[in-house]
């Protein structure tokens, strides 16, 4: 039996995690296996753990998970679920990674793929001074 593409996971402080789903069906269109966990103001902890947990034994543990930022609590949710099942995931998400995340997902395995996620985001993170100081003089006439 063939094995499905993993499911992509985004969890993150408050409702980025939702937005960022929806703002890349705007460019892919509908897409399956794709699911967002936010952590709600006032959340227990426990109570997120749980939900988390839920969520990746729903997909049988295939999933992949980009989270926000390391250190808070989606991240030490993940942390523990990784201490009983094999995950990968990315931190620092943003709408470059998890477009590159679902554009290889089938392609690469989870180890693959987070290194492909973090080199690709590195890339492009740019500073936009110079080309913005030359619009402006577009503008100027100049």
């Amino acid at each position: 039996m063939e094995q499905q593409v993993p499911a992509i996971l985004v969890i993150s402080h408050g409702f980025f995690c939702r937005e960022l789903v929806n703002s890349v069906k705007m460019v892919f269109g509908d897409v399956t296996r794709l699911e967002s966990l936010p952590l709600e103001e006032g959340m227990d902890p426990e109570a997120y753990e749980e939900q988390l947990n839920r969520l990746i034994d729903s997909y049988d543990g295939n999933v992949f998970v980009c989270v926000d930022i390391m250190g808070g609590t989606p991240f030490k949710s993940l942390a523990k679920a990784a201490r009983t099942r094999c995950l990968y995931g990315v931190a620092g998400v943003s709408m470059p990674m998890l477009i590159e995340v679902l554009s290889d997902r089938d392609e690469m395995c989870g180890k693959e793929l987070a290194a492909q996620a973090a080199s690709v985001c590195r890339d492009m993170i740019m500073d936009l001074s110079e080309y913005m100081e030359k619009m402006h003089k577009i503008g100027l006439g100049e």
